[in-house]
């Protein structure tokens, strides 16, 4: 883009601007309500710390998202402690729901940026599944994290590469039935919309009970 101002001897000249976003870059939406989730594995059980695996064939040595689904309800969302004074109160949510979601016959398993043993010096055990995404992959498919919107390039306190805050309940079709996206920063999920958005799907399981 191209405007023209005036300088201080009224002599007028051009001034080429660069727009802060290319028409040519094409921005990946994030997942949202109704979509289907994309495929990923993670190594091992379903339990503790776990990192991201791209082989499908390795039988025993890893779960897939199909696997997750078959029985019960998931849940997938995903952390980064350097998302500042927001990771605290996110984590804190996601420790809590965690339970939730075990009374009422759900798994949770939450994507991270921060290897496995970092995360566990910084917040102790847990009860839920952690994922190592390293490289970024399954974010990058959820399209809560690309390079060409980065959070911190918009969202103040916020100077390393991290996902945008989201949390999605899906069901055995692998559809998302419930999402939650905090591209501003605002605040952690309500927990009771999870849970009763878990508990509206086809699978039987117990009934949480909130106080």
């Amino acid at each position: 883009m191209t405007l023209e101002f005036v300088n201080e001897h009224g002599e007028i000249r051009p001034l080429t601007v660069k727009e802060r976003f290319s028409p040519r870059i094409s921005y990946v939406r994030p997942l949202q309500t109704g979509d289907t989730v994309p495929f990923f594995s993670v190594g091992g059980a379903l339990q503790g710390w776990q990192a991201v695996t791209s082989n499908r064939s390795a039988a025993g040595q890893t779960t897939s998202v199909l696997e997750l689904v078959e029985q019960r309800p998931l849940v997938i969302s995903f952390y980064c402690p350097c998302w500042g004074a927001y990771a605290r109160p996110y984590l804190d949510a996601l420790v809590a729901l965690a339970g939730e979601l075990r009374a009422a016959g759900a798994d949770l398993v939450v994507f991270s940026n921060e290897s496995s043993p970092s995360l566990a010096r910084q917040i102790g055990p847990i009860d839920f599944t952690v994922v190592y995404d390293a490289d970024f992959s399954v974010a990058r498919t959820f399209g809560v994290y690309s390079e060409e919107n980065p959070i911190w390039d918009r969202v103040s306190g916020i100077s390393e590469e991290v996902f945008t805050p989201a949390l999605y309940v899906v069901g055995a079709d692998r559809r998302v039935s419930y999402h939650f996206l905090d591209e501003d920063f605002n605040g952690p999920f309500n927990r009771k919309a999870v849970v009763d958005a878990v508990e509206a799907l086809p699978y039987p399981r117990q009934q949480v009970q909130f106080a």
